[in-house]
């Protein structure tokens, strides 16, 4: 398999894990949940009742979906900052684009694509699952603003909660699990952290109905007003039930160990099992996905009792494999290195004249 096809694979894996959660949980809050407590007025016929369920049931799905692949575009398997505002505005008026500056301001980019599309998925969401018929006596048009604009700003504050908390970052477990069990360990956090966030973005999104207190309360008797409010709540608690197991999953599917070798036994196996793992590590972006796969396997490989016949393939009798997995390993150290040399010989250059800096690192005057 190669490298393309791999992370090409984990991707669609993720996102068709992910349309079937979110497909169980919307229908399950849906049916047993938010249909009893609904009210359904007289001129409501099966055939719209119908229609209105699989319109609502389409569009919450492709709004997660689009949250979906938001995450999946700026995750990243290590830390990096991105570019401020002013720093964007800087470098577009004044500094060349670099490499480095590129990366960031893609990187700003997508945390600001995520937000948005949280927040847009927050809003369609909450409208989707929340939508009853009859509307507790408002017009379509005025429950979707109330429901969709607090849906938003739940939305909205679970993105920047997400950016805030670096959670784009993939953390790669110390002990790799099959993918059921490693998504079962975590399903239990995942339902906690939703119900936390989801009360505290209700909490803070009940604000908005203040402003609207009073034309709220002439239209709507004390008992529909707490049924409308428990219905929103608990299609906040879907929508950010379904944020929180995609990004469980997709910590879970893509941290997932991949053996970079051919089949045991097999013909390429004899001949250099090493040169999937090899070509991956020389190959690979830095920083990459594929790179952290990589050197995970050689980690396994290397550090555990398992596969323990391409481990003894590094130390074949030419000895060109075992030089070719210390290069790789040493990469960093050389670039560290490379780095170093380039900020020491741009202090000599811009060191003043009259201090001097001699090679023991102390300042001499003349």
């Amino acid at each position: 398999m190669s490298s393309e096809t791999l992370i090409k694979n984990r991707r669609l894996g993720f996102l068709i894990w992910q349309s079937i959660t979110s497909i169980l949980i919307c229908l399950l809050l849906k049916l047993f949940i938010v249909s009893p407590l609904s009210p359904t007025p007289f001129t409501t016929t099966k055939t719209n009742s119908i229609l209105s369920g699989l319109f609502t049931f389409s569009i919450f799905q492709i709004s997660h979906l689009g949250f979906s692949l938001s995450l999946s575009t700026v995750s990243s398997p290590q830390l990096s900052l991105p570019a401020s505002p002013i720093q964007l505005a800087a470098g577009e008026l004044f500094s060349p684009w670099t490499a480095e500056f590129r990366r960031q301001a893609k990187l700003s980019l997508s945390l600001v694509a995520l937000v948005v599309a949280s927040a847009v998925s927050g809003f369609v969401g909450a409208v989707s699952v929340c939508w009853v018929n009859g509307s507790f006596g408002f017009s379509g048009v005025e429950w979707i603003w109330r429901v969709g604009f607090r849906g938003f700003v739940c939305g909205l504050l679970y993105g920047l909660f997400f950016v805030y908390k670096q959670r784009w970052v993939l953390e790669f477990p110390i002990i790799q699990r099959p993918a059921y069990f490693s998504f079962k360990m975590g399903f239990p956090s995942a339902i906690t952290r939703a119900l936390k966030l989801s009360s505290a973005a209700y909490l803070s999104s009940a604000v908005l109905v203040v402003f609207l207190a009073d034309e709220f309360m002439g239209q709507l008797t004390k008992g529909n007003f707490v049924t409308g409010q428990i219905i929103f709540y608990i299609g906040t608690f879907a929508v950010f039930l379904c944020w929180e197991i995609s990004h469980h999953l997709h910590q879970v599917l893509n941290t997932k160990r991949f053996i970079f070798a051919p089949p045991k036994g097999s013909a390429a196996a004899e001949r250099n099992p090493s040169l999937p793992l090899l070509s991956a590590l020389e190959q690979s972006t830095q920083n990459s996905l594929l790179q952290h796969l990589a050197y995970l396997d050689l980690c396994m490989v290397c550090e555990n009792n398992v596969d323990t016949w391409r481990r003894a393939a590094f130390f074949e009798e030419t000895g060109e494999t075992y030089k070719k997995v210390i290069a790789v390993c040493l990469r960093p150290l050389e670039q560290l290195a490379t780095k170093l040399g380039e900020l020491w010989n741009l202090l000599m250059l811009t060191k003043p004249a009259n201090y001097p800096i001699s090679c023991s690192g102390q300042q001499t005057h003349q």
